[in-house]
């Protein structure tokens, strides 16, 4: 197929929906090419007061969870409504023919999932038929949108959203989500099981997390905007049904990672700290230091203390560890970690740092913060030292405690 050829094929695909065969009746099934398509896709055409569009319907049997979605600060990077319901959440996912942006890049297929007040997860998607009709589709996002108040993406914030928006602008319609807040499950994700796992893709919270495994035939995303240009070349379905069960995978994956983060964070919110993974409780701790919740936060702090002494957690744990412990002005416990830590990594120059002002400012033992002073190079620190073991004690001075 030359150039020309191929001009000829986009620009029937991007006319408008009335002027096209597949929208006149007495056309008939065998002069409508696009019916076999639509049929292979899985794809109805609608007529919507924009125009007409492909869209799919399915359902998922992912039932929600019972009640508010609950507490969710700390976790969250942006602020969602405090009585946020199950039923008001509108997942979003989009597959595009580029994975740069720019306004160059079209959403040839929208995903949408909500739950409905039965239970289940009713799935909606998009489908953009040529590049000249997007109008239409953005119009129906808009109308769908109206009815929630927070739209749920994975890694939306920086891509999804964006996106959506610039198309809005270059077919002169408003940001079809503007009304909703976000929530980007991505940055939760992070805060929650960064610290104990690979990374923090879609599909390894899923399994990891979820235990929700998308099985066989799931294609790679690297692949997906190759198989949109197939499609506008050459008419075919191609690999398009492929994609169209990756982003309804997608979007049932982002409800079940939406329901084990509330999970997660009622548990933070109600359960009384107790010992366990300590990449857990490292995160709990520093989620409650979030909130604001200082003395929680300092209470999973300790709980850091014997994972620091056997050399099981990180040095940046038992830092942290620290910082809440001080916080709270529980001086025993930041000794204890002190003390622990540089057992076990005698050359962290930050444990030096606090044993050094625990041990000169807390414990008034001058000659030990000299020790740490020493490792430090400190040499502000040392001369402070040595004009105070010069001056006499005060008369009824206590002695400094003893230190471990």
């Amino acid at each position: 197929m030359d150039l020309r050829e191929r001009l000829a094929r986009l620009d029937r695909l991007s006319r408008p929906a009335a002027s096209d065969p597949a929208s006149d009746p007495a056309s008939g099934p065998a002069a409508d090419p696009s019916r076999t398509l639509t049929e292979a896709l899985g794809l109805r055409e609608e007529a919507t007061p924009g125009g007409t569009i492909w869209i799919r319907r399915d359902r998922r049997d992912l039932a929600q969870a019972a009640g508010p979605v609950g507490d969710l600060s700390g976790i969250v990077a942006t602020e969602l409504p405090h009585d946020l319901a199950w039923s008001e959440m509108l997942f979003l996912d989009t597959e595009t023919t580029g994975l740069a942006g720019g306004t160059g890049t079209l959403a040839f297929l929208i995903g949408l999932a909500w739950w409905e007040p039965d239970g289940g997860l009713r799935v909606r998607q998009l489908f953009l038929a040529g590049p000249g009709r997007e109008g239409p589709v953005l119009d129906e996002l808009a109308r769908l949108a109206s009815g929630f108040r927070v739209v749920v993406t994975y890694n939306g914030a920086s891509f999804d959203l964006p996106l959506l928006r610039t198309r809005a602008r270059m077919n002169r319609r408003h940001d079809p989500l503007g009304g909703l807040a976000g929530w980007d499950l991505l940055v939760a994700a992070r805060r929650l099981w960064r610290r104990r796992l690979p990374d923090c893709r879609q599909q390894t919270i899923e399994a990891a997390v979820c235990g929700y495994e998308r099985g066989p035939g799931d294609i790679d995303g690297a692949l997906i905007p190759a198989a949109y240009q197939a499609y506008l070349t050459t008419g075919a379905a191609g690999a398009l049904p492929e994609v169209l069960r990756h982003n309804r995978r997608d979007m049932e994956g982002m409800a079940r990672v939406a329901l084990a983060i509330a999970a997660e964070a009622r548990a933070i919110t109600d359960e009384a700290p107790r010992a366990g993974d300590w990449r857990a409780v490292w995160s709990r701790a520093l989620i409650c230091e979030r909130r604001r919740d200082v003395a929680r936060a300092a209470s999973w702090a300790r709980l850091l203390r014997d994972p620091v002494a056997q050399g099981r957690a990180d040095p940046a744990a038992a830092r942290d560890a620290i910082r809440l412990l001080k916080r709270v002005a529980d001086w025993p416990a930041v000794r204890a970690l002190v003390c622990a830590g540089l057992a076990h990594w005698p050359d962290d120059a930050h444990l030096h740092y606090e044993a050094a002002v625990l041990y000169e400012h807390r414990l008034r033992d001058y000659p030990r913060a000299m020790t740490h002073a020493r490792r430090l190079a400190d040499a502000h620190r040392l001369a402070r030292l040595e004009a105070r073991l010069a001056r006499p004690a005060p008369p009824g001075c206590p002695p400094p405690p003893d230190a471990l």
